[in-house]
């Protein structure tokens, strides 16, 4: 009987004191998750310049916090959108490398389906083979109709036939890649049908050319800010709807805080400063499981040739920030935008997004520059593991 007493008396505690302290832990485990919140002097001073300036705080958008996200140091309309111009290329970048990983060669290949005769004439398909080369210009594509001549075609008598997302120069759409290409290989002498069919690729290659791989494209697409570039990147991950759909889903931004038109930054794209930090902290950690750095992908101001190339070029600062510009003059009356990683010797790698939207864009530079200049003395200045030395590989 007291063995059953004692039993009853164990079942109670379990019962009643269990769910209490499950209940307890939980929120002690929610208290870890909810990230640290400062106030950086740097982000006062910033905001309280533009607005001097005449600026509207209402238009403007900060947000910086600490790698792993436990440290939230600036934020100032972080949650709403705004266009973020060119930055959205560093979103364009991490869904090409996720697709196609950082080696790969795009291939742009021609085969033919059917036999050659002495006269040139091929009875059977041309096929324009392709995963999308973002870099193919006219040159390439002259090259690889030359390599089809040698190979004995000078007419085709079945179908001209584009497999793949093929891009060609500045021409993204099918409407007006279909009509260039036909033309360019009349030019060079290989007459084909008017009308360009598609399917899949059958018979036998004859001509063939690799591109760099992808991380050395990315990165001259996001040194040089190539818009060209960018757009046929995306189009070769599936277009803009493709890339949102992988920040929505792989990344986790919210379907309202997120809209691509263009895949290089042109016209209206939205993202909230908030969800730019998660874009560049989801390509810093996915570059760093790859055994590489955000400077492998993106510019290091004040070194590396491009839209950054004068700005943070002091000894005190070249290396410190790796980022990417973003401008549009004209759009939403004038946007200026850089995100990126600032590393400081207090707080490690912060990374930050700025976006600066109807004012005078050559004037929000030198604030943006200012305030990454003065996070990084508030922090402790600039750490001897920076930008520069993941950059050069020490």
């Amino acid at each position: 009987m007291l063995n059953r007493l004692v039993c009853l008396l164990l079942l109670a505690v379990v019962i009643f004191v269990w769910p209490v302290q499950t209940q307890e832990a939980t929120s002690d485990l929610e208290q870890l998750r909810e990230p640290a919140r400062i106030e950086a002097a740097a982000a006062a001073e910033y905001l309280d310049e533009l607005s001097y300036r005449g600026v509207s705080l209402d238009a403007q958008g900060i947000r910086v916090e600490s790698l792993d996200g436990g440290l939230i140091i600036a934020d100032h309309q972080g949650d709403q959108v705004f266009n973020p111009a060119s930055v959205i290329k560093v979103a364009t970048s991490l869904a090409a490398l996720e697709r196609f990983g950082i080696d790969h060669r795009f291939e742009t290949s021609f085969y033919v389906d059917g036999t050659i005769d002495e006269a040139g004439v091929l009875h059977g398909d041309l096929i324009l083979s392709s995963d999308g080369d973002p870099v193919v210009g006219t040159a390439d594509l002259t090259r690889l109709a030359r390599e089809v001549i040698r190979a004995g075609v000078r007419r085709v008598d079945g179908n001209f036939v584009i497999s793949g997302p093929f891009t060609v120069g500045n021409l993204y759409s099918r409407r007006r890649v279909d009509p260039y290409v036909v033309r360019t290989l009349r030019r060079i002498g290989i007459r084909v049908p008017d009308e360009v069919t598609y399917g899949p690729v059958v018979g036998r290659q004859v001509a063939r050319r690799l591109s760099d791989p992808l991380l050395g494209i990315l990165f001259d697409q996001n040194a040089r800010s190539n818009n060209t570039t960018a757009d046929r990147v995306g189009e070769a991950v599936g277009g803009p709807g493709a890339v949102e759909d992988y920040l929505i889903q792989e990344v986790g931004i919210r379907a309202e805080d997120i809209r691509i038109q263009r895949t290089s930054g042109l016209r209206r794209n939205r993202i909230t400063p908030e969800g730019t930090i998660m874009v560049f902290r989801k390509l810093t950690y996915w570059l760093e499981s790859h055994g590489l750095y955000p400077a492998h992908v993106l510019p290091v101001a004040g070194v590396d040739r491009g839209t950054l190339r004068l700005r943070f070029n002091s000894r005190t600062h070249r290396g410190a920030v790796v980022a990417k510009t973003g401008t549009l003059v004209s759009t939403d009356d004038g946007i200026s935008t850089l995100a990126g990683i600032l590393y400081t010797e207090y707080h490690g790698p912060l990374l930050f997004a700025i976006f600066n939207t109807r004012g005078p864009v050559l004037q929000y530079r030198k604030f943006q520059d200012n305030f990454v200049k003065d996070l990084l003395s508030e922090y402790g200045g600039m750490p001897t593991i920076n930008a520069s030395t993941h950059r050069f590989g020490s």
